[in-house]
């Protein structure tokens, strides 16, 4: 049952990413934002052919090849973890890194590109020049949990 459920979830959270994306596809690139309610954040698509924040833009035969690695290593440890008894809130952890690891890695190779959308105002202007996806929140809590459940002693 908890192999069935967390490899469902990390398919939805890859599904519901991807589902986001075709939706923001259809906004003009680089066009106007979009504001959410209370003004933290607008929705803006960007393609971005490099890594986070555009790093190593051009070079997308080496960051495929990168992150498909390391995308093998998470659903490798995402497996692992599965069939680990009290792992639940690191299984669930690698279930977000997965599902989001995933559709990244599948925007580098289907599109060329990863496809942001997500934009926040904050007093801090490097964070202010970064434009995510879900899935790049999907990584970060995924990390977290990973991290918190390494410290949890009583994981059931």
């Amino acid at each position: 049952m908890k192999k069935l459920f967390f490899a469902g979830m990390a398919l939805a959270l890859f599904q519901t990413d991807l589902t986001v994306k075709r939706q923001i596809e259809e906004l003009p690139e680089g066009g106007e934002a979009y504001p959410l309610p209370g003004g933290f954040a607008d929705i803006e698509r960007l393609h971005n052919h490099g890594l986070a924040g555009g790093g190593c833009t051009g070079h997308m035969t080496g960051i495929v090849r990168g992150t498909a690695l390391a995308t093998t290593a998470c659903a490798g440890f995402f497996l692992h973890l599965l069939t680990t008894p009290g792992q639940l809130i690191r299984t669930a952890g690698a279930a977000f890194l997965t599902g989001g690891a995933l559709s990244n890695l599948y925007d580098r190779c289907r599109r060329g590109y990863v496809v942001d959308y997500i934009r926040f105002h904050t007093p801090f202007k490097r964070l202010n020049r970064l434009v995510f996806n879900l899935a790049d929140f999907f990584i970060f809590i995924g990390a977290v949990l990973i991290s918190v459940g390494n410290g949890s002693h009583s994981q059931s």
